[in-house]
């Protein structure tokens, strides 16, 4: 328990059964810290099996949500099975941190406004996503098998994944434009979309655009090469 008092920049899995197991293995896998809250006894033993710091309490609760650092934390995932629970959390969450990112479960047809409403940045409906899921499936299969050869559990360095890149500060790249900067001649890797701060993500942008502190480019290429320009992005030099 000692190790939460000075965690930071954490995500907070509020829920450790089969979705919060699968939620807390791939935010592990990228490289961020998670702290598990569960009610289940059990369900904490076997968090701290997986080697995920846990804490045994209701989220419901502030002073658990205290206790998991929600003051300091980067994220926090909502997927109770009650709805009601997951908005409630989703307001105290808010509350005690203005600027958490919040993703949310809900199930009933006309819940998300008032999640988004209540906080939350992100909202996820598990039976709405799995319809879609399935008729993807039948209508476009082939998108599907590209979705999941991105998705792929495989992190080899030949893998092909699309990534995330933020810009920070002290970044090489930070004042080039998409043009200036070939990052697909260079590292093999296409700029699919881009954000700016304070704006939408954007496909396809604009190579004369210059990139500033804060941008997030959405990035496809081999994961050697997207760890590379991770790096760049942080102003990480080799």
């Amino acid at each position: 328990m000692d190790q939460l008092i000075s965690i930071a920049d954490h995500v907070i899995v509020c829920g450790y059964g089969t979705t919060g197991q699968f939620t807390a293995r791939d935010l592990s896998q990228e490289g961020m810290q998670v702290v598990v809250v569960d009610r289940s006894t059990e369900r904490v033993s076997l968090a701290e099996g997986d080697g995920v710091a846990a804490i045994l309490g209701d989220v419901l609760d502030p002073d658990v949500l205290k206790e998991a650092g929600i003051e300091r934390a980067r994220g926090i995932v909502l997927g109770l099975p009650s709805e009601s629970d997951n908005l409630f959390a989703t307001m105290t969450a808010r509350e005690l941190n203005p600027d958490v990112f919040i993703i949310a479960r809900y199930s009933s047809a006309h819940a998300r406004e008032k999640f988004l409403r209540a906080g939350a940045d992100r909202t996820v409906n598990p039976f709405e996503e799995t319809g879609r899921r399935i008729g993807n499936e039948f209508m476009r299969p082939a998108v599907m098998d590209l979705m999941r050869i991105f998705s792929s559990e495989d992190e080899t360095d030949d893998e092909v994944r699309v990534r995330e890149v933020t810009l920070e500060t002290g970044s090489s790249l930070v004042g080039q434009s998409l043009k200036q900067a070939n990052i697909r001649a260079k590292m093999d890797i296409i700029v699919i979309a881009m954000r700016k701060a304070g704006d939408s993500t954007r496909f396809n942008p604009d190579p004369e655009r210059a990139f500033a502190p804060g941008d997030v480019l959405v990035c496809m290429g081999r994961l050697a090469k997207l760890r590379e320009l991770h790096d760049l992005g942080r102003g990480v030099v080799a």
